[in-house]
């Protein structure tokens, strides 16, 4: 064999580690639209700013006639609406004439072609009907108006799902687009128009609940009434929010929550909060004195509502009470699956690293061992980031695990691992004894 001998002394080879990019699927969440932009069927794009929002909106549609009667006004629209009789969106007229018809309001559909809206003052006899903000394009806009009012931390996607006949479809479609984007998942969360409660809640809490694991790491905002909450019972993957009474009708008052879920970013110094009692912005509270019945009926089964700080003295606006459906603190399953998706990078991270190193990763103890400290060093920054309150991982040891598994190895499979992680909760409720004792001289 022939040899080769050179004048080098020294060879240094270079093998380089590879960091994972940080996940960011928590902070991945969409609003859904059924035909309300200009986006293609089964796409979706990041805006980071409401106007990038407002861009991609579908054109106002045709009407046909505008007509005011004491104290209503009935639209008839050019083209169907698409609601069921009896449905509620928010749409915005403009260009009628006279002007007195140009606004945004809370319409009510009253036929296939027609719906009607609340308005004090007789503007005048219709000379030019304008155009109206079709329904979803409105829920569109409205949601993304809520959303940056909380500020602009954190974007959101605009998902299309295309035009859909009824609620009912479009609940199918989400599902479907789901299923075929689920390896790897591209959104952690997804905020529904109001009319999918509205025309079908059990349909809706069917879909959902196939998310409702404690592994579904999937959740839904869902907005809906005091009498429709009870369809999403014992649903961890619903996050429903029953809207003011007294909202305005630019309101979405679950996109407010929606923003608080996906601008949490734990980090060292950035712990997980609890969801409950956040400030919102740009929503309407509830009035205590006035609906105290409703309120309680709602958090009592775990939905959430806006009010104030009031009883700390506070005035703004807060999220009551940060549950999901299931009654948990949406906190808690929140840090569960920060622990999930970062230690599954990381120790998919370590097995492909560790064929690319020198001494390789090899299928032994030192090799459990080496995994073990990945998946702990995970564990422990969960804490740090106030994601969970301990977290403790275990591992069968080799001999043992190869010994009740012996056809394991050779295939290169290992199921050994294991994790404990006590979940966080913040304080909801406290109670304070005073024992007051009268003074004797």
């Amino acid at each position: 064999m022939a040899q080769f001998t050179t004048p080098t002394i020294v060879t240094v080879n270079t093998i380089v580690t590879r960091a994972p990019t940080p996940s960011q699927l928590q902070q991945s969440g969409a609003i859904v639209s059924t035909g309300g932009t200009t986006l293609a069927p089964g796409t979706f794009q990041f805006c980071g700013l409401l106007s990038q929002v407002e861009d991609i909106l579908s054109a106002p549609a045709a009407l046909s006639t505008l007509a005011w009667a004491t104290g209503t006004v009935t639209a008839t629209t050019a083209a169907p609406i698409g609601l069921a009789t009896g449905q509620t969106f928010t749409t915005t007229i403009t260009g009628a004439v006279p002007a007195g018809y140009n606004g945004t309001y809370t319409a009510t559909v009253t036929g296939a072609s027609a719906f009607t809206f609340a308005l004090a003052t007789n503007p005048g006899a219709e000379t030019t009907p304008g155009v109206f903000l079709p329904p979803d394009a409105a829920f569109i806009d409205d949601a993304a108006r809520t959303f940056f009012a909380q500020g602009q931390t954190i974007g959101v996607f605009v998902l299309e799902l295309g035009p859909q006949t009824t609620a009912a479809d479009a609940i199918t479609a989400l599902q479907t687009f789901i299923t075929n984007n689920s390896n790897p998942q591209v959104f952690y969360a997804y905020l529904l128009d109001p009319s999918w409660d509205e025309a079908s809640a059990a349909a809706l809490n069917t879909m959902t609940a196939n998310f409702e694991s404690p592994s579904g790491q999937t959740y839904f905002f869902v907005t809906t009434t005091v009498a429709n909450l009870p369809t999403y019972a014992t649903n961890k993957a619903v996050i429903a929010m029953v809207p003011s009474p007294k909202q305005a009708a630019t309101e979405l008052q679950a996109a407010a929550m929606f923003y608080q879920w996906l601008v949490n970013k734990p980090g060292p110094a950035n712990q997980l909060a609890p969801m409950a009692y956040r400030f919102v912005f740009g929503v309407t509270p509830w009035d205590q004195a006035t609906s105290t019945t409703d309120i309680n009926t709602v958090l009592t089964n775990f939905g959430n509502i806006i009010l104030t700080g009031a009883e700390g003295g506070i005035s703004t606006a807060c999220i009551f009470k940060g549950t999901t459906m299931d009654g948990q603190q949406a906190a808690f399953w929140y840090g569960i699956d920060f622990f999930r998706i970062q230690v599954k990078q990381a120790l998919a991270a370590a097995i492909i690293n560790g064929s690319n190193q020198n001494p390789p990763l090899l299928y032994n103890q030192n090799g459990i061992n080496t995994l073990l400290a990945v998946a702990q060093n995970v564990g422990n920054s969960t804490v740090a980031f106030g994601c969970a309150l301990s977290v403790v991982v275990n591992a069968v040891p080799f001999t043992t695990y190869t010994t009740q598994n012996p056809n394991d190895y050779n295939a290169g499979v290992y199921n050994g691992f294991s994790a404990t992680l006590v979940g966080v909760s913040g304080f909801l409720t406290i109670t304070f004894e005073l024992d007051a004792v009268e003074f004797v001289a």
